[in-house]
């Protein structure tokens, strides 16, 4: 063994033992209450703190002064279900089963696979699953997500009109847990939910492809497009602006037991329909907000498969928009996201008033990303930096302030890393993420090598890596995604510190093959050969200890 691998393994055994004593600094987070802030289909662009100078967004802004800001975190998958299906149990979606919002989570995820709420059951902790945190199939939720508490607010097929009362009655039994929905009077959800209906009865016997089958998307995609803009009511009656109170009031009753929570606030908004309180749209002048730089006609040989998706019909009835479309879009995307930044503000500000604020973790962030016109695309599915970046902002009382972390993180490491803040053992050894907690207290701590995410487009099945210098994506059949040696239909690799916008393909370009093959190689080695080696031997598995000394000793081995 020569000098050299005598140094990488004293180096890779160091940082285990810095990371331990650096983690054990920490206070006792196992006390400390817990907000989780996860609003849909936030692009991490859309932030003011995140570099975006148009967008009205004061109270993350001034949130992240507070925490860690994480410029690289990434989802699993770039559309609602999967990612959520993915943080939510602490697994990928190659081990979920879930790629597309048609696949069931509780019919397809491994038996032995556990949910964020089922392991906090282990913990005396009160937990609240307020709007937003898995997909669809209300009923399937409730009765797999072991929450002491949850309420849905939005639009329900047995609309009356009326406004159920904002606090969440108590004494409410653990098991099984309890939903409380809220139902808003406003024009549009009637109508949505007639559409809804109208889809359902056209679609209920219907070929895909066949008149009926598109006579009812047609119907759903006009109604849904033509939703953009005032929604007509006030922010203490939206849907949205509802959920936040119940938060804020939960936030009060615990302050004065004294018993220790853990809230999720999901809010519908900035995701489609692009609906607010007119108050957000009278904050920007649509004429000034300026449109994408990342123009498709500047795109260079990018596959057809990476933006087959891409447009979405949320927002535009038509194949081509207006530069006055766009922007009329953008006015709208900014406005939700200012709504929110609000409902935020408020909840944030119901834990200084209460005196929770020294004694609760907060963390926010989102499911994934979103397309504002770049590369001629719009909302999500896609693997560009715009739909699989997330925001993260993470606070934790008495940790470092106003810091930036610029390594890599997922959301599948939520899970985990909830287990470690509240002191909980893991509920088996075959997660697949990683605590991201050493990171907040030290920011530059090195870590991941690259995020890995899949997208499901049409009959392909993307897998993409993203490091801090590039990003590699392989296109194979959909139906060999079990294959390790399914054939690769399309390559791309992007080099974002010199193309920021994903705007030229080099992987077909000699002088880039030696970065193709590295990455490539990365890509098929999955995961876990992209975990730091202080984590491979830190505590959170035993699994992941036993693959540090595998590591160790072939360092050793190989010299």
């Amino acid at each position: 063994m020569n000098y050299k691998s005598y140094f990488l393994s004293g180096l890779a055994l160091t940082q285990f033992i810095l990371g331990g004593v650096l983690q054990a600094a920490l206070p006792d987070l196992s006390k400390m209450n817990i907000l989780f802030l996860c609003p849909e289909d936030w692009s991490a662009a859309a932030i003011g703190v995140y570099g975006n100078q148009q967008v009205i967004t004061p109270n993350l802004d001034e949130f992240a002064k507070t925490g860690t800001l994480f410029t690289k975190a990434y989802c699993q998958n770039p559309v609602c279900n999967p990612s959520r299906s993915s943080f939510n149990t602490g697994l990928r979606s190659d081990t979920t089963r879930v790629f597309s919002n048609a696949d069931k989570f509780q019919e397809v995820i491994p038996d032995w696979a556990t949910t964020i709420g089922e392991t906090l059951k282990s913990h005396p902790i009160k937990t609240y699953m307020i709007g937003k945190l898995f997909h669809h199939n209300w009923d399937a939720i409730v009765q797999s997500s072991a929450f002491d508490g949850m309420l849905r607010a939005g639009a329900q097929e047995g609309y009356k009109g009326r406004v159920i009362g904002y606090s969440i009655p108590k004494g409410t039994p653990p098991n099984p847990p309890k939903s409380w929905t809220y139902t808003s009077d406003l024009e549009w959800d009637a109508k949505m939910i007639e559409a809804m209906k109208v889809r359902k009865e056209l679609w209920a016997n219907a070929v895909k492809g066949s008149e009926q089958w598109e006579e009812g998307r047609s119907v759903f995609q006009t109604l849904s497009a033509e939703l953009i803009g005032d929604s007509g009511d006030i922010e203490e009656r939206n849907p949205d602006g509802v959920k936040a109170r119940v938060v804020a009031n939960l936030i009060r009753e615990h302050a004065e037991s004294g018993k220790q929570f853990f809230i999720t606030y999901g809010s519908s908004r900035p995701h489609t329909p692009l609906i607010a309180p007119k108050k957000y749209f009278d904050l920007y002048d649509p004429s000034t907000l300026e449109l994408t730089e990342a123009r498709k006609e500047l795109d260079q040989d990018i596959p057809s498969v990476a933006k087959r998706h891409g447009r979405n019909w949320d927002i535009f009835k038509i194949r081509e928009e207006t530069p006055e479309q766009a922007q009329a879009a953008i006015h709208a995307y900014y406005a939700c996201a200012s709504f929110i930044d609000d409902q935020i503000g408020l909840m944030l500000e119901a834990l200084e008033e209460s005196g929770q604020a020294d004694n609760t973790i907060v963390i926010f962030t989102s499911d994934h990303g979103f397309h504002l016109g770049e590369h001629g695309m719009w909302s999500k599915i896609s693997l560009f930096e715009q739909a699989t970046r997330v925001p993260m902002i993470v606070r934790i009382p008495g940790v470092t302030v106003g810091a930036t972390c610029e390594e890599i993180v997922e959301l599948v490491d939520l899970y985990p890393t909830f287990c470690n803040m509240l002191g909980l053992e893991l509920p088996h050894d075959k997660l697949e993420g990683i605590s991201f907690l050493p990171l907040v207290e030290t920011p530059d701590l090195a870590w991941k090598k690259a995020a890995f995410t899949l997208c499901r487009q049409g009959k392909h099945l993307g897998r993409s890596i993203r490091t801090k210098s590039h990003r590699y994506t392989e296109w194979i059949d959909y139906v060999d995604r079990d294959d390790d040696h399914a054939t690769v239909r399309f390559t791309e690799l992007y080099h974002l510190e010199v193309d920021e916008l994903e705007q030229v393909n080099l992987a077909n370009r000699i002088e880039y093959a030696p970065k193709r093959r590295e990455l490539a190689e990365l890509l098929n080695e999955g995961w876990e050969s992209a975990l730091p080696p202080r984590q491979l031997m830190g505590a959170i598995t035993l699994s992941q200890h036993s693959r540090f000394f595998i590591f160790l000793f072939g360092v050793m081995s190989k010299n």
